[in-house]
């Protein structure tokens, strides 16, 4: 039987130093698209998910979220706010929440990411969180492993070398997080479900040299001690944009205009 999950948090405590100066004064995430903040995309995809409680960590110089979105009774959800110090890395937003998730399962989403559906489908979160079971699931995207773009967080290989990827969950080992000979890759794209493990797998697994805690280093020791991740990609149909610069940003713009 699936489970239900109902809590996520909102990772949304970067500098946004790619867009500055504006990002000091206005957080990446509350940038406009389609005449609606970022972040507020995301609270409505949430929604649609079946999400009722919302954790947004964020920085301290970040006011303007609460001040936009208060106590979520506008949305018909319940949003708390906890605050993490820039630089942490992408793995402290989730330690930061562990008391708040209470051991329940989970949805982890990065702020500063706009995923939109093709019309009148199911949103790709949906997909995630109703789809399975697993302790830990990810949102990808398929790209040709000689076309990663830069900034993008490979999780491992999408077929073998010999074939092409099709659009099909698919639940990785340890046999497929190498990928020096695959034709086709699975990058992460900001949309997770995690279980309880993650805060001990967190915790055992060290900062990398700039002194930051990666989620991903974390889901692959997990899978490298004998677990299982389950892989969503997006549909043709589906786009992401990593709002964290102004080229995406700008492409988010031209795509979604109203």
């Amino acid at each position: 039987m699936t489970r239900t999950i109902a809590r996520a948090v909102v990772a949304a405590g970067g500098a946004g130093t790619k867009m500055a100066p504006i990002t000091r004064i206005i957080p990446k995430e509350m940038l406009p698209v389609a005449r609606t903040p970022i972040l507020e995309h995301l609270v409505h995809e949430l929604r649609a998910a079946g999400i009722t409680d919302v954790l947004f960590v964020i920085s301290s110089r970040k006011g303007q979220i609460p001040a936009y979105f208060g106590s979520g009774a506008a949305y018909g959800m319940d949003f708390s706010y906890g605050v993490q110090d820039d630089g942490a890395g992408p793995g402290a937003p989730v330690l930061a929440a562990e008391t708040w998730t209470q051991g329940q399962p989970f949805v982890l989403a990065f702020g500063d990411n706009l995923i939109r559906a093709g019309a009148g489908e199911e949103t790709p979160l949906r997909r995630l969180v109703h789809g399975g079971t697993a302790d830990c699931s990810v949102l990808t995207r398929v790209f040709p492993a000689d076309g990663i773009p830069p900034h993008e967080t490979v999780l491992g290989a999408a077929a073998s070398p010999r074939t092409d990827p099709g659009p099909y969950d698919v639940v990785f080992g340890r046999d497929l997080l190498d990928h020096a000979e695959a034709r086709w890759v699975h990058a992460c794209a900001a949309r997770w479900v995690l279980g309880a493990f993650v805060f001990e797998a967190l915790r055992a697994c060290p900062p990398r040299a700039n002194g930051e805690l990666y989620l991903i280093d974390a889901v692959r020791r997990w899978i490298s001690a004998g677990h299982e991740l389950r892989a969503v990609p997006l549909l043709s149909t589906e786009v992401r944009f990593n709002c964290d610069n102004w080229e995406t940003y700008h492409d988010a713009i031209a795509a979604l205009r109203p």
